[in-house]
């Protein structure tokens, strides 16, 4: 079980590898890893340590131009994951949502409420029945 001397070992270590330096992705893995193996409450030690560098980050041009090879990226939002989903990945999801609802209802219409209707929406020719004297079918009563 790490210390809290090891949590602040590892959160000056993130810290003095300068943000927007680019960092390789096998540090970033091994970042996580050490990460993940400290428990929540370590976690979040770490995570308020690391926080206000954080937002000293998201305030630089190297994150608002989306560099995602750089230590600050790396620590922030691959490890604490304080990056939120970006816009045109909401706006993917909900363009999916609204596909799949439309589907939904143009098979509710062809299938369910086209074949309620059973072909009502053209007049049919019903022929009377009340005259069955004109009929030629004698049907005798020895077969009921």
């Amino acid at each position: 079980m790490p210390s809290k001397n090891d949590v602040e070992q590892f959160v000056e270590q993130l810290i003095a590898y300068g943000f927007e330096q680019t960092a390789p992705a096998s540090e970033i893995e091994q970042g996580k890893k050490n990460y993940n193996k400290l428990s929540s409450e370590k976690q979040q030690e770490a995570y308020d340590g690391l926080k206000p560098h954080c937002d000293k980050y998201f305030k630089t041009d190297n994150y608002k131009n989306g560099k995602k090879d750089s230590y600050g990226y790396g620590i922030c939002c691959d490890i604490l994951g304080m990056c939120g989903m970006s816009g045109w990945l909401i706006f993917l999801i909900i363009l999916i949502v609204l596909l799949c609802l439309a589907g939904a209802a143009a098979a509710f219409w062809f299938f369910y409420y086209k074949r309620k209707m059973g072909g009502r929406d053209e007049e049919k020719e019903i022929e009377s029945t009340a005259n069955t004297a004109n009929t030629q079918h004698d049907i005798s009563v020895e077969t009921y």
